[in-house]
């Protein structure tokens, strides 16, 4: 299974990735975009090409892993609806979640100095809405409480349980 995790930076993708792994057994790996960028992408930039590729990069490398048995927790940018429309036929099991974010208030906290970059998504680059996410999550940057990290790993198998895939 791969839960394919989405947003602007700073948003806290690799947040709930790492919560979410916290809560699934088993043989498990996050995917965590920033770190595949820096560690296996090749020197791609920040254009719209390299940041195709490198999506698409990601996007096979969570396909291998999820051969070979892993849950994959991805966290990613994932500006690219068709990649995610692809995703939805290219994995057995697939759950996105997209943390919904208000970029004024990213651009306040800019935590990484992202938002003072170029080439930046949500900034100079358009963000577009994801493509038929299975979850959505109104992050105002409260801290996600056990609770509710509990209930997003519930609906994530109760979906797949319904696709009868997991």
């Amino acid at each position: 299974m791969v839960i394919w995790i989405i947003g602007l930076s700073g948003s806290g993708k690799t947040y709930l990735a790492k919560n979410l792994f916290k809560k699934f057994k088993g043989k498990k790996i996050i995917v965590d975009g920033d770190m595949v960028r820096k560690h296996i992408s090749y020197n791609l930039k920040y254009t719209k090409k390299d940041r195709e590729k490198n999506s698409q990069l990601i996007s096979d490398l969570c396909k291998f892993l999820e051969t070979q048995g892993f849950l994959v927790i991805c966290s990613i940018l994932s500006i690219f609806r068709n990649h995610q429309k692809f995703n939805r036929k290219k994995f057995n099991s697939y759950f996105q979640i997209f943390i919904n974010t208000n970029l004024s208030q990213l651009k306040k906290r800019n935590i990484r100095k992202i938002y003072s970059q170029k080439n930046v998504v949500g900034k100079n680059l358009k963000f577009p809405k994801p493509y038929k996410s299975d979850m959505t999550i109104q992050n105002n940057f409260i801290p996600y409480t056990r609770k509710k990290i509990d209930l997003i790993k519930k609906k994530i198998i109760n979906v797949e349980k319904n696709k009868n895939k997991y």
